[in-house]
């Protein structure tokens, strides 16, 4: 699926979560067998031996080492309640889900020679993880082209076929908690997906029309924007969105709380949709006066305590932070050191626009844009208008250097000192990572929260439109 379109379908919910700027890990030590989990299994033929592992929703990721003989085992323990893991092989870019509860054991074999196999996997929990695998793969949201060749009734019955078949295997399961609230969420997903038909029609059959099949409409007229379901699915997103653009809405996320607040009563969901709103805000907004106005209607219609306190320490921080770095403003210098120790700021790079990633070798999520960020480094091979620097946060110089790609023209890695680690932190407010910022050929800030690499149709617009056609890295100027 192509960027563009992913970005209109509003997209479905991605398991990887932003990385913690402080490193996380799973400890196992002093807890009862019975609170443990453990993961074991062997993987042929894997030249990287280590895997990532990451629970969803959380901000860290714990790094699993393979012996030579490609067998590993990992023990942890299990505090919380039970919920969706997933294992990256980094090496083949293979995504393993996995259900973990409290005494779980699943043993994994994989091929890292055949890496359209999928791994096979066994234990005690082996129907739950096929059920999380099938959960995310086929409802996380098919090419819209592909949709768009297809009449809705087809594209349903692709949909209920899937779905009839993950319901079976729902069937076999004994813990029926698990069954009960996979099932729940199993039907959210099929219906955000069934709703994806119609961005795709507008997207790619007709751009000033919208879907003429009454089915389509029968189902649509049925969707509960109150059902807090949909909410966390993000079919309520996606409807107000679409909705927002066949009137010719401007979609932002100001106006999307003001759809929200027009649309929907149940304050279950306005809380939680509210506070998805404000996030994006934060994240994305770079002009003091929008951000402003979109905090007060957020403060307006959100009602949970604890979200307006996260929220209103982080908006302050935000504003502090346009104020002062916003687009034209001067760049805070950093100083770094590459791989010989040899210090260089960030400021040296001058006369080159430079996109800065913020990483550490523990994040996984960092990681997991590194094969992207590649990409994007050999699509951009040879042109000496742009430098790419890759800055890690890591306090061990060698985790970095074992996880560092290697240097080449245009893309360099270098390790922050103690001083530009807390630079980082406290004045460019990196709380989380990964990080992109792009800055001029004059060190000037265009923008610190810059397009990942994996938002490849994004950042290339962006790079497009500060690089120039004619050598000149500062071919567009701030104002």
């Amino acid at each position: 699926m192509n960027n563009k379109a992913t970005k209109a379908l509003s997209s479905c919910i991605y398991l990887l979560a932003v990385g913690s700027i402080v490193a996380g890990t799973v400890s196992c030590k002093g807890h009862l067998f019975n609170k443990e989990a453990v993961i074991s299994g062997v993987i042929r033929n894997l030249d990287d031996k280590q895997l990532l592992l990451l629970q969803e929703e959380s901000d860290s990721a714990d790094t699993i080492s393979v012996k030579a003989d490609g067998t590993f085992r990992y023990r942890f323990a299990v505090e919380g309640p039970s919920g969706t893991y997933l294992l990256y092989i980094p090496e083949t870019s293979t995504p393993v889900y996995l259900y973990v509860r409290k005494g779980a054991r699943i043993r994994i074999r994989f091929d890292a020679n055949e890496p359209g196999q999928p791994p096979t996997l066994r234990g005690n929990v082996a129907n739950e993880c096929e059920i999380v695998r099938r959960m995310n793969e086929a409802f996380s949201g098919d090419d819209p082209e592909e949709i768009a060749r297809m009449s809705f009734p087809e594209y349903r019955k692709k949909l209920m076929d899937e779905y009839t078949a993950v319901v079976k295997l729902l069937k076999k399961v004994k813990d029926r908690k698990f069954a009960e609230s996979a099932l729940k969420e199993l039907t959210a997903r099929r219906d955000y997906n069934l709703y994806c038909y119609r961005a795709s029609y507008k997207l790619y059959v007709a751009p000033e029309g919208d879907v003429e099949d009454a089915m389509f409409w029968d189902f649509a007229r049925n969707i509960d924007l109150n059902d807090i379901a949909n909410a966390r699915s993000g079919l309520t997103e996606l409807v107000l969105v679409w909705d927002m653009q066949s009137a010719h809405i401007e979609r932002s996320d100001l106006n999307v709380l003001k759809e929200l607040a027009r649309r929907v009563s149940n304050q279950e969901v306005l809380d939680c949709l509210s506070g998805e709103c404000m996030y994006s805000a934060l994240l994305n907004e770079t002009a003091v006066e929008s951000l402003e106005e979109t905090y007060a209607l957020f403060t307006r219609i959100c009602r949970d305590t604890a979200t307006l306190q996260d929220m209103e320490q982080a908006y302050e921080s935000k504003i502090t932070a346009i104020r002062k770095f916003g687009p034209g403003k001067e760049l805070l210098d950093l100083e770094m050191e590459d791989r010989n120790g040899t210090k260089v700021n960030l400021s040296s790079l001058k006369g080159k626009v430079r996109y800065v990633d913020v990483w550490a070798s523990w994040c996984g999520p960092c990681r997991y844009e590194m094969q992207f960020l590649e990409e994007l480094a050999q699509r951009y091979e040879g042109d000496d208008r742009l430098e790419i620097v890759s800055l890690s946060i890591d306090t061990d110089r060698e985790a970095w250097l074992q996880t560092a790609m290697p240097d080449r023209p245009g893309w360099k890695q270098y390790l922050a000192t103690p001083q530009s680690r807390q630079v980082l932190e406290e004045e460019y407010s990196i709380t989380a990572i990964p990080r992109f910022m792009l800055f001029d050929g004059h060190n000037r800030i265009i923008d610190i929260h810059a397009p990942s690499p994996s938002d490849e149709e994004e950042i290339d617009r962006m790079l497009q439109e500060w690089l120039g056609p004619d050598g000149n890295s500062t071919a567009k100027r701030q104002p």
